[in-house]
């Protein structure tokens, strides 16, 4: 039998490698003995772990052995493929030297097993078959969206039990104290049926989640009741209630159905609560039948969607698929750390400070899941279901670390990672509800209240390991002590709105929103970081504070982190403390966001703590052109990143993100950022406009794509040349809008930015501005003559949606002020450079200085704030000769009167080309065409795919081709 084996095992080893040659060498990497006298080999398929397991033909019911070992690798995670494999009785017969000649030309019976489908039937053919097959597979598996159909599903049933309860107000109500969404004072009616209906979902979500995890412990644990025998039960509530009680009193998994008998003993006895137990029961057996779900926080997908209110306490979920991305570029990096043993594993320690529903942690775990495989094979040692039980246990024991201030939501993060191995019977978890709000006149920021140190006492754990009594008066209280370790990495999606713009930061603390507010904007004071940038900003020295050099952090945030003023200090910040390893921005117009409940523009960065006297390397900015919608296509996109970042050499100005259906995006390393400087590569979905966008702004010259020669360009900052205005708030503190359109006062305005309406550079004040006598309520009134000082004839634009809005800045006969304008007193320029300034700023040079600084909100819908307007690179006007002033000053009385199209159609502007032309001829630089064909790409800039058709948008890109140039595939 042994020989038996080790000549499967022979063949296996030889199919992979021979399928490798095949044409999977760009898609498989290395090759992967699984375990040492064991009939099956494993490789990595684009991210995805595939088995080959072979049998011979006249091993008795070979199929039926085969098929079933092919089933148990996935079923129990080492594998997302297996090929079961029947090998012809000749090939036990040839010498092993002459196997591989063998196999080439053999017929081989095959069949195809994965996460969320399996061949219905065995086919025949040679290994190149195999090779095509395998890679069907793992294309059909990141187009399947199993957690999305699971989701879906689950959803629509979660909502009609919702709906049984509604009228039930009292239980609502409770569930809604026992989950923690509490109401908040002087509600309103619609907001108390948003916050019952949201209870009543989730209170569902919980009941379904524990269902789901005890129809998965009775697979393996005798003791507990499978769904289908509770079915039966004539008193089902009641039944389901002492069960789920019993198991956390006898085995554990407290977290998981302590919180669902709490759920249950708040609802009255009726029908209707029988009625709803019942549909989760069917719901959840048949999501038992997808397992591969229950590997990838479906309950957290669900959760997500449940939530009435994404901003409730500043949260959105990350999605899924960003996760797993995210994840596995983290493991891509160089780590120390042997991944192949457990007790390593034991010692390294993963935390994520706002878990929320896990989603992190489990793609975290999932991803060190995979190095242990890897390693472990890689030096030929063990890998069976046992080896993968241990490293889970240390996992949830060791490893992974959890907190977060909703307790429904650390309740889902405990059963979701336990639900990748429920039969592992653990001790604890090391998962953290915290307290947010005023408790006797402390302030508690929930996670940020580790920035003080590394333990503090909270009011309750998830389940009773970390519980300590003390002893107050003649009560007893219960409290536990929370810490944080020292972090080997530390993974976050955290809160990130800010206190501008009535959101909800705190909003659900009405009563204690002012007190924490002033502690948080204190907070960041103390770490000079700025609190406008919203509370994300201060997790970053948090995170930081409990890394240990040489750890990394792993973060989603807002993609205003690149560009936007206010996150001016965190990028030095981070510049001074860290090598920023890798970003990753996306430009898909159908999802520039990674979290799962916002239409945001998001980033995913990398970033490793410098050790003492280190210095950080180069950054590698990877920029989507797609961005991944599944696990398995997230998984196929991250080891195209890595593929790419690997041949990537340092004479390359990008390497392409290629895939079988096209470009999926970019590579390019750039020198690591310094003290608060952009990541300007992040907001450029284009290597070639991103570069001239560089050399514009650091050297003042123009150097076109495909071109080595520039061309100097007299430019300086706009802030040389003039001052800008007052912040709309302070404006309005002074002013107040004439509503009627019937008075006259000395303070004409611009008002708003009608698309429709503003279609020239050169424009007519639009309002008149009343003083204020008194102030507007809970602000200072504001001289309104001080104000007015500050009044200019040119306006320039602080935030605009660039497939619609068309000018950048616009020309007044008079001083105006507006409310989405920043005025530009330009008092030391004359008439003549006034206008050359106006033209400039309106041309395709402008709009790509402007694109370049934008601060990014939601693809085409950007802002620039005044710090970002002030040092932004313009024509030095001053520096022209008269003739010069005198033609586009020409040029300006011409064409400012016409009407221009959408900035995002400038490429097929005839007005905004004649603008172009005027500059180009002026300053005796090349034609701009291609810098317009360019920006006429940008899906930042025009809200669509990167020009899917170039016929569609009229491109003539073949300059780009020119000898020293990477391959742009078009």
């Amino acid at each position: 039998m042994s020989k038996q084996r080790n000549r499967e095992e022979a063949v296996n080893t030889q199919l992979a490698l021979l399928i490798s040659k095949l044409g999977v060498t760009a898609d498989a990497e290395t090759i992967l003995v699984h375990g040492k006298h064991r009939p099956d080999v494993l490789f990595q398929l684009r991210g995805l772990r595939v088995v080959i397991e072979g049998k011979f033909a006249d091993t008795p019911n070979a199929e039926e052995v085969v098929l079933g070992d092919a089933r148990k690798r996935v079923r129990a995670g080492i594998a997302h493929i297996a090929a079961a494999t029947i090998y012809p009785n000749e090939l036990r017969i040839a010498p092993t030297t002459k196997i591989l000649d063998t196999l080439s030309d053999a017929q081989l019976r095959y069949r195809i097993v994965t996460e969320t489908f399996e061949w219905d039937e065995w086919l025949e053919g040679n290994p190149a078959s195999v090779m095509e097959a395998l890679r069907r597979a793992q294309e059909s598996l990141a187009q399947d969206d199993i957690i999305e159909k699971t989701a879906k599903s689950l959803n629509i049933q979660l909502s009609g039990v919702a709906q049984l309860w509604l009228g039930q107000t009292g239980a609502c109500d409770r569930l809604s104290t026992l989950l923690g969404i509490a109401p908040e004072n002087d509600e309103k009616p619609e907001k108390t049926q948003e916050r019952r209906e949201s209870a009543a979902k989730v209170s569902a979500l919980v009941l379904a989640n524990a269902l789901i995890f005890q129809e998965q412990l009775a697979a393996t644990d005798s003791r507990v009741h499978p769904l289908r025998k509770i079915a039966k039960s004539g008193e089902l509530v009641e039944t389901v209630s002492s069960h789920w009680r019993w198991i956390w009193e006898n085995i554990n998994y407290i977290p998981v159905f302590q919180l669902g008998e709490r759920v249950l003993d708040e609802l009255p006895s009726s029908a209707s609560t029988t009625s709803a137990v019942t549909a989760l029961i069917a719901e959840s057996k048949a999501i038992c039948e997808q397992q591969s779900s229950l590997r990838h926080d479906l309950m957290g997908r669900i959760y997500h969607w449940l939530l009435h209110d994404a901003k409730y306490l500043g949260t959105y979920y990350t999605s899924v698929s960003a996760a797993t991305l995210l994840s596995k570029i983290v493991f891509d990096q160089k780590w120390s750390q042997d991944f192949g043993k457990l007790e390593k594993v034991s010692g390294f320690k993963i935390a994520d400070l706002a878990c929320g529903t896990g989603t992190l942690l489990m793609a975290a775990a999932q991803a060190v899941t995979d190095q242990f495989i890897k390693t472990s094979a890689e030096n030929e040692r063990s890998i069976a279901e046992l080896d993968l039980s241990k490293l889970h246990s240390i996992l949830m024991q060791n490893t992974i670390h959890g907190y977060d201030i909703l307790p429904s939501a650390v309740h889902l993060t405990a059963s979701t990672l336990a639900l990748l191995a429920p039969e592992v019977a653990f001790k604890q978890m090391n998962l953290f509800v915290m307290p947010i709000g005023m408790d006797h006149g402390t302030a508690r920021m929930g996670s940020l209240d580790f920035l003080s140190g590394n333990r503090i006492r909270i009011q309750f754990s998830l389940d009773n390991t970390h519980l300590d009594s003390i002893q107050t008066g003649a009560s007893t209280s219960e409290f536990t002590n929370a810490s944080v370790p020292q972090l080997d990495l530390c993974v976050m999606n955290p809160p990130f709105v800010s206190s501008r713009y009535g959101n909800r930061l705190f909003g659900s603390l009405p009563d204690d929103r002012p007190k924490l507010q002033k502690v948080l904007s204190a907070q960041a004071r103390k770490l000079g970081i700025s609190a406008t940038a919203g509370l994300g900003a201060l997790f970053i020295p948090l995170a930081d504070k409990h890394l240990k050099p040489g750890g990394r952090i792993a973060f989603v945030l807002p993609i205003a982190l690149a560009t936007g003023e206010s996150w001016g200090a965190v990028r030095k910040f981070i510049a001074e403390r860290y090598h920023l390893e890798v970003v990753i921005s996306s430009h898909d117009p159908k999802r520039t966001n990674f979290s799962e409940n916002t239409d945001l523009s998001e980033i995913l960065f990398v970033a490793r703590k410098l050790e003492d006297g280190e210095k950080a390397g180069r950054t590698f900015f990877a920029v989507l052109w797609r961005n991944a919608t599944t696990i398995h296509e997230a998984l196929d996109l991250a080891t195209r990143i890595s593929a790419a970042k690997k041949s990537y050499k340092t004479s390359d100005a990008f390497v392409t993100i290629n895939s079988t259906s096209g470009i999926l995006g970019e590579i390019s390393a750039v020198s690591p950022p310094e003290g608060n400087d952009n990541w300007t590569r992040a907001i450029f979905a284009q290597d070639y406009l991103a570069r001239v966008h560089w050399h514009i702004e650091k050297n003042s010259l123009l150097v076109l794509p495909g071109k080595s020669d520039g061309f100097s360009i007299p430019l300086c900052r706009l802030d040389e040349l003039g001052a800008l205005g007052y912040d709309v708030r302070d404006i309005k503190d002074a002013f107040e809008v004439d509503k009627t359109g019937t008075r006259w006062t000395p303070y004409s305005a611009f008002w708003n930015h009608d698309a429709k309406r503003v279609v020239r550079i050169s424009q007519c004040p639009n309002a008149f501005l009343i003083a204020r006598s008194e102030p507007i309520k809970g602000r200072k009134l504001k001289d309104a003559n001080a104000v007015w000082d500050k009044a200019g004839n040119i306006m320039l634009v602080s935030r605009l949606r660039s497939n619609t809005h068309r000018i950048l800045a616009a020309g007044f006969d008079t001083n105006v002020l507006g409310n989405t304008w920043w005025s530009f007193d330009d008092s030391s320029l004359s008439e003549s450079e006034r206008r050359v300034l106006l033209l400039w700023l309106n041309s395709s040079f402008g709009v790509l200085m402007y694109f370049g600084r934008r601060a990014i909100t939601q693809g085409a819908w950007m802002q620039m704030k005044k710090p970002a307007w002030e040092s932004m690179a313009v024509i030095d006007v001053t520096r022209l000769n008269d003739w010069q002033k005198k033609s586009l000053s020409g040029t300006y009385d011409e064409l400012s009167v016409e009407m221009l199209l959408p900035i995002s159609e400038l490429n097929v502007d005839e007005v905004r080309t004649r603008i172009d032309d005027a500059f180009c001829k002026i300053l005796e630089v090349p034609s701009i065409k291609s810098i317009r064909e360019l920006l006429a790409r940008e899906p930042g800039l025009t809200g669509r795919e990167i020009a899917p058709d170039p016929v569609q948008f009229d491109l003539d890109l073949t300059y780009l081709y020119d000898e020293g140039q990477s391959e742009l595939d078009i």
